[in-house]
């Protein structure tokens, strides 16, 4: 991707990226900021108008919220989890009380069923379609679904699902470890983005187009 590169301190949250509705988030599998960075990447200046929705390849749906609890600020109109390759789960799906509810936490059993996956999403989408608030997804990681599909594969699902999120004004951020991909493989998943955040050094960058 080209474009502007700018650094972010870490008190600037996501202010950089607000006309940015899809996001390359650059970090690596380790680090001590992805956690931080991620929520800050999903709230808004009012919890209380966000429907949050993850699609979960390398964390438990309890680990998600956990995730949130401890970084996000207030509570979530409605919740939502995709949980890949794992047994679905009855979700009292909730950020720690309130009145959030998010229904059962949906299940996607073999990592490579696209369609499987595409077809949770839009479930939840459909869902909350006209409820006034503003729907922000994360997706964690390209990296695990790009163990299970080609990047071909990957690139065209992702093409339709950005789409999609466009169309109901949705704000995603797609987590990604830069190290276990070629530079080629980065830069074809980032031209379907609006931005990259890149925390894997000591600075946090922005590229937008």
């Amino acid at each position: 991707m080209t474009g502007l590169a700018t650094h972010i301190p870490a008190s600037d949250g996501h202010s950089a990226l607000e006309d940015a509705a899809s996001v390359l988030f650059l970090a690596p599998s380790i680090s001590s900021q992805e956690d931080e960075v991620c929520t800050s990447l999903l709230r808004s200046d009012d919890a209380a108008q966000e429907n949050l929705l993850w699609v979960s390849y390398t964390k438990s749906p309890d680990a998600q919220l956990r995730r949130w609890r401890e970084h996000g600020h207030g509570q979530p109109a409605n919740l939502g989890i995709v949980s890949v390759g794992e047994s679905t789960r009855s979700a009292a799906a909730s950020a720690g009380g309130g009145g959030s509810t998010a229904g059962p936490v949906e299940s996607v059993a073999s990592p490579n069923d696209l369609t499987g996956l595409g077809i949770r999403l839009n479930e939840y989408l459909h869902r909350w379609d006209g409820n006034d608030c503003q729907t922000r997804v994360c997706f964690d990681s390209l990296t695990a679904m790009l163990q299970y599909v080609d990047i071909e594969t990957a690139y065209e699902f992702l093409h339709i699902l950005t789409g999609r999120l466009y169309g109901v004004d949705a704000v995603a951020h797609f987590h990604m470890d830069p190290s276990a991909h070629d530079e080629q493989t980065v830069e074809r998943i980032a031209s379907l983005c609006d931005a990259v955040v890149d925390i894997t050094g000591d600075d946090r960058v922005v590229r937008s187009r």
